[in-house]
Order: structure tokens, then C-alpha cells, then sequence
């Protein structure tokens, strides 16, 4: 289990207002079953690497369909083999 950090730029938009954009990418991640927290400059994740990417891609494809021209993704991930990993244990670090 990894946790894993994502946040999505749209570029390339009408506006400095980005909601119409992200609300698409919001519903990718609700949708994929993954435990997520969303937080005021990303959303935190966790799942198999994987599991992540694949999220990830998805994302991509929402926000590129809401119509944005350009995307920059920040993307942390933190895997571990020695201990499980977990959002809440992250939080109690």
C-alpha cells in the first residue's frame, strides 16, 4: 500500500477560476474506490502503486476533457515494503 499525493494544474483556461475544471477530476477520484482526503492544494491517496498511476491517468483524461488545454500534474509518492502505509498513520507522523 502506498500513499501518493496529486494535484493537477489546468492550463490554458478562460479564467483564473479553476472549479469547472477539478470538479470533473473530483468525481475520477470519488469513483475509483481509493480512500482519499482532499486537501486545500491536492488530494492524498492511498492504494498500490498501480492503482495510483492508473488514477492518475484518469485524471489527466477528466480534466482534459472539461476542457482544459494544458495540464501540469504534481504527483508524491511514498511506498514503503518494511511497514503498511495509510493516510492516518501519515497524519499521526
Amino acid at each position: 500500500m502506498a500513499v501518493a499525493e496529486i494535484c493537477l494544474f489546468p492550463l490554458g483556461t478562460e479564467s483564473p477560476s479553476v472549479g469547472k475544471y477539478l470538479e470533473p477530476v473530483m468525481d475520477v477520484i470519488r469513483e475509483s474506490g481509493l480512500k482519499h482526503r482532499l486537501c486545500p492544494m491536492g488530494t492524498v491517496v492511498e492504494g498500490s502503486v498501480e492503482e495510483i498511476l492508473e488514477l492518475v491517468k484518469a485524471c489527466r483524461e477528466a480534466i482534459f476533457k472539461a476542457g482544459a488545454k494544458r495540464v501540469v500534474i504534481s504527483l508524491r509518492i511514498d511506498d514503503r515494503l518494511d511497514k503498511p502505509l495509510t493516510i492516518e498513520g501519515k497524519m499521526r507522523v
